[in-house]
């Protein structure tokens, strides 16, 4: 099985494809986040990997210390990503922050950002579907692609986002990456 080398690489192997989401912050006690995306590949001339999102804006608007708040603009989701592969062979996508988020010195605990997968539209195995997980600095398993998946067709996870702040939490300008990684089983 090829293991790629986490977190700080971007290009990874042949096989593998990385997206890294930046979602910065703004504002005294405003978590306001945006989205910007970048992609980094490489694929052999006879298969493809494909990893794409929708591009929405990971936006959580004015907080207060205490308060939590869930992404799911779309009612169930608040964004997507379609995962695919030529190749024939099975394929996984994973999750994970690059940094905590931060704001100079200060922390939000990880814990305090959470993930989940609300929707699939594969036959495949979703981890802990409709439960939030905690971000991690190390990348979390969330689907492995069932036998048929890697002849071409699109796979679609919705994803939801959770941020509760701490009580005595600093104002600050917070910010972090998310990165999803789609690595084929060689």
């Amino acid at each position: 099985m090829h293991r790629p080398r986490y977190p700080w690489s971007i290009v990874h192997s042949p096989q593998s494809i990385v997206k890294a989401v930046r979602v910065p912050r703004y504002g005294l006690w405003s978590m306001v986040y945006g989205l910007l995306a970048c992609v980094v590949f490489a694929v052999p001339a006879l298969a493809a990997l494909g990893l794409s999102t929708d591009h929405r804006a990971l936006a959580f608007g004015l907080m207060q210390p205490g308060e939590e708040k869930v992404l799911a603009q779309s009612g169930t989701h608040h964004n997507e990503i379609t995962c695919s592969s030529t190749s024939g062979n099975a394929w996984y996508l994973k999750i994970s922050l690059v940094a905590p988020l931060a704001s100079g010195g200060e922390e939000i605990p990880l814990e305090r950002f959470q993930w989940q997968v609300s929707r699939v539209d594969g036959a495949g195995t979703v981890v802990n579907q409709s439960q939030f997980r905690p971000f991690s600095l190390f990348p979390d398993l969330v689907y492995l692609s069932a036998p048929g998946e890697a002849a071409g067709a699109a796979v679609r996870l919705q994803f939801r986002y959770s941020l509760k702040v701490p009580e005595a939490q600093a104002a600050g300008s917070y910010h972090t990456t998310v990165r999803f990684t789609l690595t084929e089983v060689l």
